[in-house]
């Protein structure tokens, strides 16, 4: 086997060992409060439950690779750790998405690409 060769092999040996296989991987994110509704400058603060393959679940965070977004910004912003401020009325959509296979972190230099898994909740604000 070529040098070239066998230090393929041993790269994606190594990866594969890195992805987690064998780890349960993410299956649903559910957003907690489903609904909430604020007025102006009032916070609400939203979680968001991983549920796997192997039907265990927790609390997913930023260190999972948890992502949120609102559908409109211009209504709502929203935090890293989930906390959505109403800045006009109107009704968004928050969204929380992660990695599903959590075991590949950001922290080694490797980026997740694995298919990402959202869960979403409304927010009226008034």
């Amino acid at each position: 086997m070529r040098p070239l060769q066998f230090t393929l092999l041993a790269f994606l040996a190594l990866l594969l060992m890195g992805c987690g296989a064998g780890h349960p991987n993410l299956t649903s994110i559910a957003v907690s409060p489903n609904s909430a509704t604020a007025a102006p400058q009032q916070d609400v603060v939203f979680t968001a439950n991983g549920t796997f393959t192997n039907k265990s679940s927790r609390e997913l965070t930023v260190a999972d690779g948890l992502t949120w977004k609102t559908s409109n910004s211009a209504m709502a912003t929203i935090n890293d750790n989930g906390s959505a401020a109403c800045i006009a009325p109107g009704t968004v959509t928050i969204t929380a998405t992660a990695p599903q296979n959590l075991q590949i972190t950001v922290n080694n230099g490797v980026s997740n690409t694995s298919t990402n898994v959202s869960g979403t909740a409304t927010l009226n604000c008034t």
